[in-house]
């Protein structure tokens, strides 16, 4: 298999009731993740998932585990290669840093997701769910890797 050359990564993190804190899309399609974005040149996936967390909900964070990597095609994007993983705050209040970029955030019970979600982050959270720390090949719709 020839992976894609496009990555992002994303950072899931859980308050002490449980709840996971997802972002709103402030462009396309309003799609509904976990503050996260893409992978730049010269950058690991674990980085880019701190960093997008800080510039997009305030928070300083440690990523404690991998949840999954999921490769997401169709939709007319290119196939782009996802990590998600399990993050853990260091410190900062969650708010909205840029309104141009993220409408709104929201800490929402594992079973309450909001739609649409995308692929990635949907796929994680049925894995952390499950306990599974794997590779994963999910088909996505436009948008899904909005990060």
């Amino acid at each position: 298999m020839i992976l894609p050359h496009h990555q992002c990564a994303a950072a899931i993190i859980q308050n002490a009731a449980g709840n996971v804190l997802l972002v709103q899309q402030n462009y396309g399609s309003h799609a509904w993740g976990a503050p996260g974005g893409v992978v730049e040149a010269g950058e690991t996936p674990m980085a880019a998932a701190i960093r997008e967390t800080s510039e997009e909900v305030g928070l300083n964070v440690a990523l404690s585990h991998l949840i999954g990597i999921y490769l997401l095609h169709g939709g007319g994007w290119p196939d782009i290669l996802a990590h998600v993983f399990m993050a853990d705050v260091l410190s900062g209040l969650e708010h909205i840093v840029d309104a141009g970029e993220i409408a709104r955030l929201e800490w929402r019970g594992p079973s309450e997701r909001p739609s649409p979600l995308v692929t990635d982050v949907e796929a994680a959270l049925d894995d952390l769910a499950a306990g599974r720390r794997e590779w994963s090949e999910r088909f996505s719709a436009p948008g899904s890797c909005r990060h």
